[in-house]
C-alpha cells in the first residue's frame, strides 16, 4: 500500500517540526510526503527546507482555509491512500508506516486508533462500523484514517465549510454512498487537541447541522426526531438534533435563538428539562 502523508500548516513552525520529525523517524518512509503551507510569516518555510530530504512536494502560498489547503495536498498525491497529519500531530511510534503499508484491506476508508492529547491523554479507537448515528455524535479522526486517494478526488473537501468538511466527506462516502470501511487495531497518531474543530466546538455543531439539512432527506430527519412522546420531544441529544432540523423552518428566529441557548445549556446540564418550556412546533 502506497501512502501519501499530507501535512497542512500555517504559522506553526514548532508544530510542523514536531510532525516532520515523527515522519523522519519512521523505519519505513511514506510513499510521499506532501507539505502545504499557507504563506506562513514565521519560520515554517525554514523548517520545511531543513526537512527537505523527506519531503516529496511542498508549497508556501496563500490559501482559502484549511480545506482548500488539504485539497491542494490531495491534488499532488500519487499514493493509493492519503493520511492527513497536520502541524502538531505526530505518529505514535516509528513503526506506524511499516504496519500500515503491510495492510491488505481494500476498504475505501481504513481507520486506526488516535491518542487525543488532552490534559489527560486518551485513546480514541476506531469504531467497528460506521452508521448515521455514529457520524451525528462524532467523526472519524482524519489523523487515523487512510482514505482512498481516488475517493478524495471524487469528493473534494467542501471549501465553503470552516470546520466539518472532513466529517461531511465521511457522511457522503461512507453513509450516503455506502462506501466500504475497515477498522484496524493500530495506534496511528497523536492528535494535537488545539486544532480548529477542537477550539470551536459550538460553531462546528451549527455547521454540522447545516450539512445535515443539505444532505439528508426530510423524511429521515423527521423519523429520527420521533420518540414515544408523540414526536414532540427528543429524549436524547441525537433525537433532539434531528427534530430540531426537521422543524427549524417552521419557527420564527427569536424562538429559535431561545431554544438554541437552552440547548447549549443542556449540553452542560444533561438533566435539565426546562428546554421543554419551549416545545417544537408540529407541522
Amino acid at each position: 500500500m502506497k501512502i501519501s502523508v499530507i501535512t497542512v500548516n500555517y504559522n506553526d513552525a514548532a508544530g510542523l517540526k514536531k510532525t516532520l520529525d515523527s515522519v523522519a523517524a519512521q523505519k519505513v518512509k511514506p510513499y510521499e510526503m506532501i507539505v502545504i503551507d499557507g504563506a506562513s510569516s514565521d519560520d515554517s518555510v525554514q523548517v520545511i527546507q531543513d526537512g527537505s530530504s523527506i519531503i516529496t512536494f511542498w508549497s508556501s502560498e496563500p490559501d482559502a482555509g484549511i480545506y482548500n489547503a488539504m485539497n491542494k495536498g490531495v491534488a499532488q498525491a500519487h499514493g493509493d491512500r492519503c493520511l492527513f497529519l497536520n502541524s502538531g500531530d505526530s505518529f505514535c511510534d516509528e513503526s506506524v508506516i511499516e504496519k500500515l503499508s503491510n495492510l491488505e484491506s481494500d476498504a475505501d476508508v481504513i481507520c486506526g486508533n488516535v491518542t487525543i492529547l488532552e490534559d489527560t491523554p486518551r485513546v480514541k479507537k476506531a469504531p467497528e462500523e460506521i452508521t448515521l448515528r455514529f457520524l451525528y455524535n462524532e467523526s472519524l479522526c482524519h489523523q487515523g484514517a487512510l482514505i482512498r486517494t481516488s475517493l478524495l478526488w471524487k469528493y473534494p473537501y467542501d471549501e465553503t465549510l470552516k470546520i466539518v468538511a472532513d466529517r461531511k466527506f465521511f457522511l457522503q462516502t461512507l453513509v450516503l454512498d455506502n462506501g466500504s470501511f475497515a477498522a484496524v487495531d493500530i495506534n496511528i497518531a497523536d492528535y494535537d487537541i488545539h486544532g480548529v474543530s477542537a477550539k470551536h466546538r459550538f460553531e462546528s455543531q451549527e455547521e454540522w447541522h447545516g450539512v445535515l439539512c443539505d444532505l439528508l432527506p426530510e423524511r429521515i430527519m423527521t423519523d429520527y426526531g420521533r420518540d414515544a412522546e408523540g414526536a414532540l420531544y427528543g429524549t436524547t441529544a441525537y433525537e433532539r438534533m434531528f427534530l430540531e432540523i426537521g422543524r427549524r423552518r417552521y419557527r420564527n428566529p427569536v424562538y429559535r435563538i431561545v431554544r438554541g441557548v437552552l440547548a447549549v445549556i443542556s449540553l452542560f446540564v444533561p438533566s435539565a428539562r426546562f428546554v421543554r418550556l419551549f416545545p417544537r412546533r408540529i407541522r
